[in-house]
C-alpha cells in the first residue's frame, strides 16, 4: 500500500495519525471535479465527524476544499507519488495510518465514503470512543 509520501519535507506526514484524506485530481474546468465538490460539501458536518481534509490537486495547483488557505504541497509531486496523468479525475481516500484505503476513477457518493470509513478499525474505536 502506498504511504504518505517521504522526503521532500513528508508532504502528507503532518496528517499522520490526525486526518482522514480525501485527496481528488481534475481539472478544475472538468465537470466530475464539480460534482464530486459539489456531493463533498453535502455533508460538512460528516466530513469534520471523521476527521477528513479535503484536498482537489488541479494540473499546477492544490486547494483545501473547506479551507480558505493553500496547503504547501506539490501537485506535481502528488501526481507523481499517486501515478495519475495529468488530466485524469482520480479519488483517493488515505487512512490515518497513511495508507490508501480506496482509490477510484469515478464520482463517489459521500454514502460510499462514510461507509468505508465507519468499517474502519481505528473509526469503530473512534465511535465507541465518542
Amino acid at each position: 500500500m502506498a504511504q504518505f509520501v517521504n522526503g521532500q519535507g513528508n508532504m502528507l506526514e503532518q496528517y499522520r495519525w490526525e486526518n482522514r484524506l480525501i485527496l481528488f485530481f481534475g481539472s478544475g474546468v472538468d465537470a466530475s471535479v464539480e460534482k464530486q465538490i459539489t456531493e463533498l460539501e453535502k455533508d460538512s458536518a460528516g466530513i469534520t465527524d471523521r476527521d477528513l481534509l479535503i484536498f482537489h490537486i488541479d494540473r499546477k495547483s492544490v486547494q483545501f476544499i473547506q479551507k480558505t488557505s493553500n496547503p504547501s504541497l506539490s501537485a506535481e509531486q502528488l501526481r507523481s507519488r499517486y501515478d495519475i496523468k495529468r488530466d485524469e479525475f482520480r479519488y483517493i481516500l488515505i487512512g490515518k495510518d497513511g495508507g490508501v484505503k480506496y482509490n477510484k476513477k469515478d464520482f463517489v457518493p459521500n454514502e460510499t465514503l462514510f461507509s468505508i470509513i465507519d468499517a474502519m478499525p481505528m473509526r469503530k474505536r473512534e465511535m465507541r470512543e465518542e
